[in-house]
């Protein structure tokens, strides 16, 4: 059985960044998710109430490579040779068995990460800026990184949040915003792997 510990040591600094990010963003009604949005997966899993369980069998049979794990410390994986440009690390950010939050850790310049930046616009529209005014934002797919955070909204209070700081490590995190934020909550399972498939299902 794959024993998660709630919050390691480890994790919880990549708690508090996801934290420092969602504080700013605004909770989202249900007539506010754009009606195309729909769940949110990765690796086809739906990660709304996924247990850890479940997404590692799936991410592991997608091609990611499982890190060695220190002592109570978080699930990771190394996703370079995953299929999708621009993902170097992924970490998982759990409760009690179910997943809070999947967070990537991409290369924050270059082809690989303009790459990234137009198959996420292709997948799942024009995200919306997170920092200041929320409004769609058409230049995301453009040459250059955009510095700040952006993000989409899906059903079930769940957000796809790519953020690109000025100093620091640039990020894609798949998170349940309710549960990021209560960290303390107990989380269901019932999510179920499928076997690697296209490029659209890695990211």
């Amino acid at each position: 059985m794959l024993h998660v510990h709630p919050l390691s040591r480890i994790a919880r600094p990549l708690a508090m960044t996801l934290l420092a990010v969602l504080w700013w963003l605004p909770p989202v009604s249900a007539a506010e998710v754009a009606p195309g949005s729909g769940e949110l997966t990765l690796y086809g899993v739906r990660l709304k109430d996924a247990s850890v369980a479940a997404f590692v069998s799936a991410a592991t049979a997608a091609g990611a490579r499982q890190l060695e794990r220190r002592p109570e410390g978080p699930v990771a994986f190394d996703t370079r040779d995953a299929g999708v440009p621009a993902l170097q690390r992924l970490t998982l950010i759990a409760d009690q068995g179910g997943l809070v939050s999947a967070q990537f850790i991409i290369k924050s310049y270059g082809q690989e990460n303009e790459a990234l930046r137009q198959l996420l616009v292709q997948k799942y529209g024009l995200p919306t800026t997170a920092d200041g005014a929320r409004r769609p934002f058409p230049s995301f797919a453009g040459r250059f990184a955009p510095r700040g955070t952006y993000d989409w909204d899906f059903a079930g209070g769940m957000k796809l949040i790519y953020r690109q700081p000025a100093i620091g490590d640039a990020t894609l995190s798949y998170t349940d915003v309710e549960k990021a934020r209560r960290l303390g909550s107990p989380a269901a399972s019932g999510a179920e792997p499928r076997a690697k498939g296209d490029l659209a299902d890695r990211f």
